[in-house]
Parts: C-alpha cells; sequence; structure tokens
C-alpha cells in the first residue's frame, strides 16, 4: 500500500502531465507552440500564404475533350475544351481571370470571383466575353475527377486566366 503522501504526489504528477497535454495538443495542432523566447521567434520565417493554381485558357477550336481527370493539367485543358468564345470577337484582346474552387465531386464550390478584367478593342463585346466564361463552367461543370484527385484538389484555389488575343 502507497503511503498517502506518495500517492498524492503521483495524482498531482498525473494531473500536471494532464494539463501540460491539453494544453500542447491543441496549439500543436494549429502548429503553434506555447511562449518560447522572443529572440527566437524573429529568427523564424514567415509562414507563406498558400499559392493558387493558375492556367490560361485561349480560343482553341480543336481543343480535345477529357475523360476522366486527375492531372492538375487536365482540368485547364477540360475547361477550355468547353469554352467558345462570342462569335464575332475575333480576337477582341479582352481577358478575364476567375478564382475559384471545385468540390471533390467536380462542382465549382461557391461563386466564382472576377479578379482582373482587360477591356480589349471592341468594347460591346464584354458582355458577350463574360456571358461565354460563364457558359464554359456550366457546360463543363461538374468535372469527372477520379476519386482520389477529387479529395486532393478540393477548396484549392484555382486561376482561370481566359484571353481572346492573337497568340503570339
Amino acid at each position: 500500500m502507497m503511503r498517502p503522501s506518495t500517492a498524492c504526489a503521483a495524482r498531482r504528477r498525473a494531473a500536471a502531465l494532464l494539463l501540460a497535454v491539453t494544453v500542447a495538443s491543441p496549439l500543436a495542432a494549429q502548429g503553434l507552440a506555447p511562449a518560447t523566447d522572443p529572440d527566437e521567434e524573429e529568427r523564424r520565417p514567415p509562414r507563406s500564404l498558400p499559392e493558387g493554381l493558375r492556367g490560361t485558357i485561349r480560343p482553341r477550336p480543336e481543343a480535345p475533350g477529357i475523360g476522366r481527370i486527375d492531372r492538375i493539367a487536365d482540368i485547364f485543358q477540360a475547361i477550355q475544351s468547353c469554352w467558345r468564345p462570342p462569335a464575332g470577337s475575333g480576337f477582341s484582346g479582352q481577358e478575364i481571370t476567375l478564382r475559384l474552387s471545385f468540390k471533390r465531386n467536380g462542382e465549382v464550390l461557391g461563386q466564382p470571383r472576377i479578379t482582373y478584367y482587360k477591356e480589349g478593342t471592341q468594347k460591346d463585346q464584354r458582355e458577350p466575353f463574360v456571358r461565354a466564361v460563364r457558359e464554359a463552367f456550366e457546360r463543363c461543370t461538374p468535372l469527372p475527377f477520379t476519386e482520389s484527385f477529387g479529395r486532393a484538389i478540393a477548396g484549392r484555389i484555382f486561376s482561370f486566366r481566359f484571353v481572346d488575343a492573337q497568340p503570339m
């Protein structure tokens, strides 16, 4: 049998250990450390923001369709094969960049955001150009992601730059 003081000390150590674990676990899960030397914090490089995935879509009537998608490049090729620039725009010089994410099943997550628009030479073509970009996503989505690829890219930010300009 343990002496009362030994049992009490053992309980205190167990409680202290439990308290340390419960405080450290949430901090570790968030990538934070308990209070440390402030000089050490200054020496660490700042954390970088996650990069988005970018691709340029140009008019290409002979763009091949894509079957199952299991590579990032295939996403941009699939959208390119679905994009039909407005009739009569003929290299109008317009550009539009959209930011969006996909769900794991290939549907667009939320509302795409236009982050850039360049008018080009034909100002009356803006609405048809934006509509053609919107219709490309309506025509193509949900994209046919493989199950593992869908899990890997779900929620990642993609930037699609649609360019109606003469290829260089």
